[in-house]
């Protein structure tokens, strides 16, 4: 009985440290601010386990025209990512975290067709990716994600003509 009221009784001091930590404004939730570096680990965690778990039941789209993807990467995309020769806006810099590098191709390494796929389609919580399933067709987050694969071996001119850009696009 007696392990069972110090349970009950270490429970409730955690819960009511926990209550004051959040009333109290303890953490700065500024962007401004990076986070702690034990909850950046678990934010990963959380992000990659997730991404991970949730994609699986994504079949791996199928080879799509890059070209298809770029006037929508461009039109999307471009604004917090970049594009061969072209600075992402400069409101990306003050984001929280930073939007993924996809030029370097570091994340094209990470994460495979299906996963960028379900990450495109459903967005990413507290990180201003946003969840392009609701405003575009499946076969256009597709057609984006291959581009998005193609990305890092893309010049700046190539980028130019496959995006449409100098051209009236309808």
């Amino acid at each position: 009985m007696k392990a069972v009221v110090t349970i009950v009784v270490f429970l409730a001091v955690v819960a009511a440290a926990g209550a004051a930590f959040v009333w109290l404004g303890i953490y700065d939730i500024s962007a401004r601010v990076p986070h702690w570096d034990m909850t950046v680990e678990a934010i990963e965690i959380l992000r990659d386990r997730s991404i991970i778990v949730h994609s699986r039941g994504v079949a791996t789209p199928p080879p799509e025209d890059p070209v298809k993807g770029a006037p929508l990467y461009h039109e999307a995309c471009v604004h917090c990512h970049g594009a061969p020769g072209i600075s992402a806006a400069p409101f990306s810099q003050g984001l929280y975290p930073a939007p993924a590098d996809l030029l370097s191709g570091s994340i094209q390494k990470v994460w495979s067709g299906a996963q960028l796929y379900w990450i495109a389609e459903n967005g990413l919580k507290l990180t201003g990716m946003p969840a392009f399933g609701s405003t575009y067709e499946k076969r256009e987050i597709e057609a984006v994600i291959a581009f998005v694969q193609r990305l890092p071996q893309i010049s700046p001119g190539e980028y130019e003509q496959m995006a449409g850009l100098g051209q009236s696009r309808r």
